[in-house]
């Protein structure tokens, strides 16, 4: 039997959360749900940044069960005597629809391929998966068992469930106000609030993304004014847990000549002091390419780990010998506040990070609510 296309209905389920969300950001349409439904669907949300794969098995079950209301969703493999093939289905159509309405939450390809939800047992209340969060994982088995044991609406789920993934999402509730006093901006104050942005102790993943886009945002400025960058490109921020490899860059931050030929790139390591091994790795990424500067730069201080700072320059003096890149070992903190000098205006670095920061949320989720509301109180009470 042919497969039917769920995207119509995924579509009008959306709408319909829309319309939801624009009357009375959907209170009603939740208050109304079955009070152990509704505080699962609230766990589930509120931690959907850290649980991408939950939020795409949940709604690719959800979804399945409405098109086809005799399949018991728990049997998600086609191993499982009477299931269906949840992996498939979900690549074939979920994660497209959640990459076009909720990008943040997108997997690249399938919840399936986390670990802890490919098993080959079905999604009853003793599924053996080790999701990281045990409340996720009882809340999402519990939606489950809600629709096939209790026949809960799983129409209804959805809705409410897209509700609260519109109002998590609004990037309006997070949109930054940009300083307008640019005389309050000094070097001082910059370096003292990035240093506050970077090593506040956040409860979520995504901190070591924000030196690399301070990084990024110096050179969009040093790559115009610069004499040594004229007629270099600056390549596009790349997703922070992209391997190089499968990205085709040399670094975090990467510059190329006119040719498209690797001219300088900066690898970018937080709270972690550079080794001998990460020297290495570096020249691996390099090695074949023409780049003539590399910078790892690390947030640690020191910034070299005890006892290596001896074959650490051996092996910088040996490649620049051998290959002629000059590979340079530094602290970040130390090179922000060297290139911060060098601008002539370093408010437009305030401004840069800021829709750099801005952006990276609105695309990924590396970047999360914390690490956006963290610099907004930086901003009113550093430069306001």
């Amino acid at each position: 039997m042919k497969e039917e296309n769920p995207l119509p209905k995924l579509k009008e389920i959306y709408f319909e959360a829309v319309k939801e969300v624009k009357k009375d950001k959907g209170k009603d349409f939740i208050e109304k749900l079955d009070i152990d439904l509704k505080d699962n669907l609230i766990l589930i949300t509120d931690k959907s940044e850290s649980f991408k794969a939950v939020i795409s098995v949940l709604i690719t079950s959800l979804t399945k069960k409405i098109l086809n209301p005799k399949q018991d969703i728990r049997l998600h493999k086609v191993e499982l005597n009477g299931g269906y093939s949840g992996r498939t289905f979900d690549t074939k159509y979920i994660t497209p629809f959640l990459k076009e309405k909720f990008t943040r939450l997108s997997m690249k390809e399938s919840g399936w391929l986390t670990r802890s939800l490919e098993q080959v047992a079905p999604f009853d209340l003793n599924f053996p998966g080790k999701i990281r969060d045990s409340q996720v994982k009882k809340a999402f088995l519990e939606i489950i068992n809600s629709v096939e044991e209790k026949k809960s609406n799983p129409n209804k789920i959805l809705i409410a469930l897209f509700i609260l993934l519109i109002n998590k999402t609004d990037h309006k509730k997070l949109k930054i106000k940009h300083i307008k006093n640019s005389d309050s901006a000094t070097i001082n104050l910059i370096m003292e609030s990035l240093h506050k942005h970077f090593f506040t102790k956040y409860n979520v993943s995504g901190a070591s993304r924000l030196p690399v886009i301070a990084l990024y945002s110096i050179y969009e400025i040093l790559i115009r004014d610069l004499k040594r960058y004229s007629g270099k490109k600056l390549l596009p921020l790349k997703s922070h847990i992209a391997s190089d490899k499968k990205s085709k860059d040399i670094g975090d931050v990467t510059i190329v000549d006119k040719e498209g030929s690797f001219f300088e790139g900066v690898e970018v390591k937080h709270g972690i002091k550079i080794d001998k091994i990460m020297v290495d790795d570096s020249f691996e990424k390099l090695k074949n390419t023409e780049t003539s500067r590399y910078y790892l730069l690390s947030t640690s201080d020191p910034n070299i780990k005890d006892g290596e700072e001896g074959i650490i320059k051996e092996t910088v003096d040996a490649i620049r010998e051998t290959h002629g890149c000059e590979i340079i070992v530094n602290g970040l903190m130390n090179s922000l506040k060297y290139y911060l000098r060098l601008l002539t205006n370093p408010s437009e670095f305030i401004e840069k990070y800021t829709e750099n920061l801005e952006k990276d949320f609105a695309k990924t989720t590396e970047i999360k609510n914390q690490h956006v509301e963290v610099w907004r109180e930086l901003l009113a009470k550093n430069f306001s």
